[in-house]
């Protein structure tokens, strides 16, 4: 580990698939103070890495470093991807500020855990982890009955109800009763398109360490993929998980690969998945594609690297025949 002259500020920002963790990040990452140097540590369920390009839209290069942890969560097999990934980042970035975004499927607990290690005081220095809900889903006994969603709330320093201009009059309620009964006792704030307020990065972490010394009582693959998948000189690789209840399936094509834009739209409208999100070549240029709740948002990037879709699912899916779509689709 290098010699760090004062301990790095470092924010957690957390919540469930499909919250918009990315987004709020990004709207941080346009807001950071002038001449400030901060990296991301992005952890992502599947194995394919997209995120992380999205992310690289934003703020000047040497200023903003981004490193990926694809492939399920990075906390698992003693925080060994975790750990050597970090080392990494604030090897090559010696940052002002650390965000870290796990997996919305990850377990933000064990990242506590691994942040707190005494290899890392004097390194680290833990801010608020800000965990992002959609109260939408806190009268949904999938999500409120589900381990991981109830672990977020339970880390958190401060709750943000994000995309609060689709929720419902009673869904804020459903919200606090959950988190009181969870034992948060904080305020929580309603966002929209995770507005997040950069002050609320500053304020100290405040976590029970009696959760910080919870009994671990999973095991997990994952430890295997360090980095984001290359793209093949020619066709595509694919790569499949499971875990925590969910399956991934994700492809990356080579560079040249480009896509129908309105033939991959009418793909993608009729997918029925958990979460969906690609970049992605097309005639018209690169499109970054988000599907949440089965709802399909797009924007245009001035560029990409490769095109690279992700699926995640919570039932046994047939990615056998949406591969095959996506051939279809495929104009070279």
């Amino acid at each position: 580990m290098q010699i760090i002259k004062r301990a790095v500020a470092t924010n957690i920002i957390t919540g469930f698939l499909g919250v918009g963790k990315s987004t709020a990040i990004r709207h941080l990452l346009n807001n950071k103070p002038e001449g400030e140097i901060w990296a991301v540590l992005v952890n992502e369920f599947g194995e394919v890495g997209i995120d992380g390009n999205m992310l690289r839209q934003n703020g000047d290069n040497k200023q903003l470093y981004i490193k990926e942890v694809p492939g399920g969560c990075m906390c698992c097999t003693s925080g060994l991807p975790m750990q050597i990934a970090l080392n990494l980042l604030l090897a090559q970035s010696k940052p002002d500020r650390l965000l870290i975004e796990p997996t919305g499927l990850g377990h933000p607990l064990e990242v506590l855990q691994n942040l707190s290690a005494e290899h890392y005081r004097g390194i680290l220095d833990l801010r608020q982890t800000l965990t992002l809900v959609d109260a939408r889903k806190a009268k949904d006994k999938r999500y409120r009955e589900h381990p991981i969603f109830r672990q977020q709330i339970q880390v958190a320093d401060r709750l943000i109800a994000n995309k609060s201009d689709l929720y419902q009059p009673d869904d804020p309620d459903s919200l606090k009763a959950l988190a009181l009964e969870l034992g948060y006792q904080g305020e929580i704030t309603s966002v929209t398109q995770g507005q997040l307020d950069p002050n609320w990065l500053q304020g100290k972490a405040g976590f029970g360490q009696s959760l910080i010394n919870a009994e671990r009582d999973r095991t997990e693959e994952g430890a295997e993929a360090l980095e984001a998948l290359s793209a093949p000189d020619a066709g595509f690789i694919r790569r499949q998980a499971r875990a925590d209840g969910f399956y991934s399936c994700g492809w990356v094509f080579a560079p040249s690969a480009c896509f129908n834009f309105t033939a991959l739209m009418s793909l993608l409208l009729g997918l029925d998945m958990q979460r969906v999100k690609a970049i992605m070549r097309t005639e018209k240029g690169w499109f970054v594609f988000n599907q949440v709740d089965g709802v399909l948002s797009t924007s245009e990037l001035t560029e990409g690297m490769d095109s690279r879709l992700e699926c995640i699912s919570d039932s046994e899916t047939e990615f056998d025949s949406l591969e095959q779509a996506l051939q279809q689709v495929q104009i070279r």
